[in-house]
């Protein structure tokens, strides 16, 4: 009897007509697969086709898959080689489950093996990750955002040349509340700088005690702005003594403070309570990094005798200290202007003066007075705190400073009740004389020289020898009683281009930092061309080189009109140390005029020659001899 295999029959009719289960009578699904035993003792599950990656590769040149194969499932037991990884198969790398995408012509890993942490992969959008009090670590290796190459240095490396990089940003408050910050901690502090313009910089704490911070500034367009832990007027010391009714000078309040954080502060001024009429006035400056002290100037005329307050503010801190002012007891009964006594007696127009004004007054009652001060001409008059005799003396006046304009001063004195003016004229910083072939006067010293002296003596002195400058340069860095040795700090930069001179030779300009008095400046080199070309000249003593040789010079005569001008060889000061040379053998005299980047023209001479147009370098020490403007 033939036997009919009825199985696929079966089959074929529930396909066809319904749902097909295997091990179950009433499958829940299309095609429903029950285990036919559950407790292991056979192997279960569905074996879909096995390929290897290459296989799957080699299909794609006969198009074995397509749109007719969309969701097609297998098994790949064996990753494409390298060189396969390409087209259909450019994601099976690994052993797995996969299924063919037609849409997008690939092979696509299926289950767990398809994550970031053990392939490539990419993100289809942003994702968000609450971290809910953890921490999120990466240990043992480095990170690289924008380059699949961090470098070999770098923990972390952030690469673009697009983008940047943002610290957190928050205000000062919220970065001084940060608990226990480490060393090195970075932050962008949006108004740390509420005195510029730009607000914000970031910031770095390099301080070791995580208990006591240091917030530094990265910013070099930004200065941190003064802030101090406090301020101790209780501990202010006050230099110099305030009378009632006369006016404050020299009279300083040093007040400590701690906890500096290295800021600027402005200048500022507070007046006075109690005793009003004051002003404690501070200039601005930069604060320390921790301690350091604050000095007020105080100012003004106080009202009466008693104690001053001042409340000041600096560093975002407040105090007030308290300055005790004396009453003036001071008197006398008469005060002789007409009698004062200057010393040294000649003040010159351009020429730095120091010395003593001498006042006698009569009728003093051997009373305290405080320091006075007061300027004028250029000149700075300081009567220093001291007692009056009881009976006759002198107000005895320091002077410094340089006096700007020539003729008559009329110098007004008030002290103990007493009223005058002292007369005094400036002169004119020396006489003058036309020479052949310039229509300028020259001056007939050289600066700095007594030009008290005869100015073509017939023995050459020390006094006519005058200063020492460098080229481009207005102080003097030696005068005929410097010591001849090495001068400390000697300036060896060399001076810019028109130091001397904003105009050019033909028509030159005088500059702010000319050293010559009003009306005079430094002659150009064709004026000192000019100057020799026009005269004769002799020599006037021995020419030897020496320090102590003050005689030898060189005098011109213009013989159309007999005019004369002297020069001392005085040598020069050495562009390197300062030191004295040739003093008494050699002249040297500035020009105005430019030779190179480094050099200048100068007028030279010894014995034997005159050297009209030289040039050498300008850190060089040279007499000046003015020329009118």
């Amino acid at each position: 009897m033939k036997k009919t295999n009825l199985l696929p029959l079966v089959l074929f009719g529930a396909l066809a007509y319904g749902q097909v289960g295997v091990n179950t009578s009433t499958p829940r699904a299309t095609f429903d697969v029950t285990a036919k035993n559950t407790d292991g003792s056979s192997a279960e599950g569905i074996l879909v086709p096995r390929l290897t990656g290459d296989a799957l590769f080699s299909a794609i040149a006969s198009n074995s898959y397509g749109a007719d194969q969309n969701g097609a499932m297998v098994y790949v037991t064996a990753p494409a080689d390298v060189s396969n990884l390409t087209g259909q198969t450019i994601n099976v790398d690994s052993v797995g489950y996969y299924y063919f995408n037609a849409d997008q012509n690939v092979w696509l890993k299926m289950g767990g093996g398809n994550n970031f942490y053990n392939s490539d992969g990419t993100l289809s959008g942003p994702r968000h990750v609450t971290m809910g009090g953890n921490n999120l670590g990466f240990k043992g290796g480095r990170m690289g955002v924008g380059t699949l190459s961090p470098d070999p240095s770098a923990l972390l490396d952030l690469t673009s040349s697009t983008l940047g990089f943002l610290t957190p940003r928050m205000t000062k408050v919220q970065m001084d509340a940060i608990f226990h910050p480490a060393q090195g901690l970075e932050i962008y502090c949006t108004d740390c700088f509420p005195g510029n313009s730009v607000t914000g910089c970031k910031m770095i704490n390099d301080s070791s005690d995580p208990l006591v911070p240091n917030w530094g500034s990265m910013c070099s367009s930004n200065i941190a702005t003064a802030d101090v832990f406090n301020i101790d007027c209780g501990s202010s010391s006050t230099a110099g003594s305030l009378f009632a009714g006369s006016s404050a000078s020299g009279v300083n309040t040093t007040v400590p403070y701690v906890g500096g954080n290295g800021g600027v502060y402005l200048a500022g001024s507070f007046a006075s309570t109690g005793v009003s009429g004051l002003f404690a006035n501070i200039t601005g400056g930069t604060l320390n990094n921790g301690n350091g002290n604050l000095v007020f100037t105080i100012s003004g005329t106080p009202s009466s005798a008693g104690t001053a307050n001042f409340g000041i503010t600096v560093g975002g801190k407040s105090c007030t200290f308290s300055v005790m002012v004396n009453p003036f007891l001071a008197t006398i009964s008469t005060l002789t202007c007409g009698s004062a006594v200057f010393s040294p007696n000649a003040i010159t127009q351009g020429q730095p003066y120091s010395g003593t004004m001498s006042i006698p007054y009569t009728g003093g009652n051997g009373g305290a007075y405080g320091q006075q001060q007061f300027s004028f001409n250029g000149l700075t008059f300081t009567l220093p705190s001291g007692n009056l005799s009881s009976g006759s003396g002198n107000l005895i006046y320091t002077i410094t400073g340089t006096a700007t304009s020539a003729g008559s001063m009329s110098l007004p004195i008030s002290f103990g009740g007493q009223s005058c003016t002292v007369p005094k004229t400036v002169s004119t910083g020396g006489g003058s004389v036309v020479m052949c072939g310039n229509s300028k006067a020259w001056a007939t010293h050289n600066l700095g020289a007594d030009t008290s002296l005869d100015p073509n003596p017939s023995v050459m002195t020390k006094a006519y020898h005058g200063n020492y400058y460098q080229w481009g340069r207005a102080d003097v860095v030696a005068d005929a009683d410097t010591p001849s040795g090495n001068i400390s700090g000697w300036n060896t930069t060399y001076a810019s281009d028109g130091a001397w001179n904003l105009g050019t030779e033909a028509a030159p300009v005088k500059t702010a930092i000319d050293p010559c008095p009003s009306g005079f400046r430094v002659p150009t080199r064709s004026e000192w061309v000019a100057l020799v070309n026009n005269t004769t000249s002799n020599t006037i003593g021995t020419f030897i080189g020496s320090v102590t040789n003050f005689g030898a010079a060189r005098q011109f005569t213009c013989a159309a009109n007999g005019n004369r001008l002297t020069f001392p060889a005085s040598g020069y000061r050495n562009l390197v140390t300062g030191e004295l040379a040739n003093r008494g053998n050699f002249g040297f005299y500035w020009s105005s005029t430019e030779y190179s980047s480094y050099g200048a023209s100068l007028f030279a001479f010894n014995s034997s020659s005159v050297y009209p147009a030289d040039s050498l370098s300008r850190p060089y020490g040279f007499s000046v001899r003015c020329i009118a403007e």
